[in-house]
């Protein structure tokens, strides 16, 4: 046990029940953040059983030096004395019995050769490096995060571009061509148009069918990368069609597999549904047009397929489909799909 009394307040390992405000926990305290100008004294008391008291002065505030680690010993005199000596009394009876030679009364856990008068400042330094990390854990932990970069705005873009000339500008789209596989793909569908936005949906096609259905082997169901390839296309093409088909066949997909492997973990499950849900999203704002008519018949197949598959997944289909509330209004009379 051990404290540190600043005269206005004590830094220890308190009673729990104690409700004493001017004692600190020392678990959360740092002496730096206390000990804080030159000239200022703290005692510290070490073994409430021995009672070691010190009187620590802070002398002077040195920079820091980059390649020192600390804490670091700068210089000191004489031996540490013994754990459980019994303080400074019993200290001087082991140092009497020392210079008596006689060893039958020397405490039979400190070694012959202990030397009061010794002092090594380079074995003192060697210890403070190992526990370095363990004395400086807690402020490595209090450190501010970094700061963030700038960013951006698009309004502070379109004003900087429209202070370049037309040279310039070309030379920062080729350069933001060559930086990005993904700047890549959406100037070359910009300037290729739907030729390359069918290329880039056949390949993100793929992506997603070889998660679930590889053309060898078992597909490994990592849907965050199939998720993940819809978004970025969704994004770099912006075409609504295609990014609804992408993600009509996720669900395709995922229902299929279910049928053919069996039951699998809730979280699957949820994915499907929530990408069934995105789906229906889009669809009924697009009511009124051709597009609804073109995925109608896929729609109601993978509900159909979604029959007696657990932990409630053909349910929420149900529900979610019952969302295209004007379309089934439409077909009234055709029932329930099943």
């Amino acid at each position: 046990m051990y404290s540190f009394d600043f005269g206005d307040k004590t830094i220890t390992m308190p009673d729990p029940d104690s409700r004493n405000k001017r004692v600190l926990n020392a678990s959360k305290q740092r002496l730096n953040e206390h000990l804080t100008h030159e000239g200022q004294e703290v005692r510290y008391l070490y073994d409430f059983g021995d009672s070691w008291s010190h009187r620590i002065v802070l002398e002077k505030i040195l920079p820091v030096q980059p390649d020192q680690t600390y804490p670091y010993c700068l210089e000191g005199e004489r031996n540490c004395p013994p754990e459980d000596c019994g303080g400074v009394w019993g200290y001087q009876e082991f140092l009497t019995d020392l210079r008596d030679e006689n060893q039958s009364k020397a405490l039979p856990w400190v070694v012959k050769e202990y030397d009061p008068d010794r002092f090594s400042l380079s074995k003192v330094n060697t210890l403070l490096r190992k526990k370095a990390y363990q004395l400086n854990q807690y402020q490595e932990k209090k450190k501010a995060p970094p700061t963030k970069p700038p960013k951006l705005t698009a309004a502070a873009l379109k004003k900087q571009l429209q202070a370049m000339t037309q040279q310039e500008l070309v030379q920062l789209l080729v350069d933001c061509f060559k930086a990005s596989k993904q700047t890549e793909q959406f100037l070359t569908v910009k300037f290729a148009g739907a030729e390359a936005a069918e290329a880039l949906f056949l390949e993100c096609r793929k992506k997603v069918k070889d998660e679930f259905f590889p053309d060898r082997g078992v597909g490994k169901l990592r849907l965050g990368e199939a998720r993940k390839a819809i978004d970025e296309f969704e994004k770099i093409t912006r075409h609504r069609r295609y990014a609804l088909d992408l993600k009509l066949f996720y669900v395709e997909m995922g229902v299929e597999f279910a049928n053919v492997y069996g039951e699998m973990e809730y979280r699957f499950y949820q994915s499907l549904v929530s990408m069934f849900s995105a789906v229906v999203d889009m669809l009924n704002k697009e009511e009124g047009t051709e597009l609804i008519e073109e995925y109608k018949d896929r729609i109601e197949a993978v509900v159909s397929a979604s029959a007696g598959i657990g932990w409630g997944f053909e349910e929420a289909m149900q529900d979610i489909y019952a969302e295209l509330g004007w379309w089934n209004e439409r077909e009234a009379g055709a029932g329930s799909v099943s």
